[in-house]
């Protein structure tokens, strides 16, 4: 468990305030636009920043007399992770469980086969592919898996097939592990995230379970087939998502009413939610 308490981080014209915080075991999905934070709260979880104020709690242990010992239980993907361009991936991997210190023998080799890397374990990390380097970052990360995982990003530049293997990786890695994971593709996550953190603006706006994200939200999400022509008589910001099947699109519209009286509503997935909430709170959307 992470408790925090009284935080505060200021840079230049960013400020990141959180009074309150506590993360149990499982997956927490951390959410928000560019700038609201995410990396600087995963940076300053993960030691590699001190906060100017307040305190956080690794298992009621503090930076300030334990932090070897929890150094030593975090793993951290930071976004545009620099890998040693010059060694070979497993010479790269040992060398990580080394500065980790690492013991169990087989750690390297079961990470790279957890991830589909092994195939290119002789190979220079420069001459990998982006995929394939950011799959050497997460592997980095979890060796020895560590009870505590951080992670910023990790599905970018990786293909549909290794998104869901990553994503099937974490769901059962998290099972009795912290993992939080800032991310812009919620969608990937809408089957196995247990908790949300929406950061706007350097603030916390909700931290709870899904089933609650998705549930309190001010406007309804409605789903129904139309024509072309019929398109013009919605609203387009009130538009979420748009297929074209044939002569027809299917529609996913945001409103508190039906906008024809065909339509059904939809269950909100966790994007959906994230839009409905963004909108409202910008003051773009305005139930009616």
């Amino acid at each position: 468990m992470i408790q925090l308490q009284n935080i505060k981080y200021t840079r230049k014209q960013f400020s990141l305030a959180i009074p309150e915080l506590t993360l149990g075991s499982g997956i927490t999905i951390l959410v928000g636009k560019n700038g609201a934070g995410k990396s600087t709260l995963l940076q300053l979880l993960a030691t590699a920043i001190r906060p100017q104020r307040g305190i956080i709690e690794y298992g009621g242990r503090t930076v300030d007399t334990s932090l070897p010992f929890i150094r030593k239980n975090i793993g951290f993907l930071p976004t545009g992770i620099e890998l040693y361009e010059e060694m070979r991936m497993k010479r790269f991997l040992r060398y990580m469980c080394e500065l980790k210190g690492v013991l169990h023998q087989d750690a390297v080799d079961q990470t790279m086969e957890a991830l589909h890397i092994q195939t290119c374990k002789r190979k220079k990390i420069k001459a990998l592919s982006q995929g394939m380097k950011q799959r050497v970052g997460i592997a980095q990360a979890i060796l020895d898996c560590p009870p505590i995982l951080l992670l910023d990003e990790p599905l970018n530049y990786l293909d549909s097939r290794e998104r869901k293997n990553v994503v099937s990786l974490l769901s059962r890695y998290a099972e009795k592990r912290l993992v939080l994971i800032a991310t812009h593709e919620l969608n990937e996550w809408e089957d196995i995230a247990d908790d949300l953190i929406w950061l706007h603006e350097g603030e916390i706006l909700f931290h709870g379970s899904i089933p609650l994200w998705k549930r309190e939200l001010p406007l309804r999400v409605w789903e129904g087939k139309i024509l072309l022509n019929e398109i013009a008589q919605l609203e387009q910001e009130r538009i979420i998502h748009m297929k074209r099947l044939n002569k027809q699109y299917m529609i996913k519209y945001i409103d508190i009413t039906k906008p024809f009286d065909h339509f059904r509503e939809a269950e909100a997935t966790i994007e959906d939610a994230y839009f409905i909430r963004k909108k409202s709170w910008d003051g773009d959307i305005i139930p009616i």
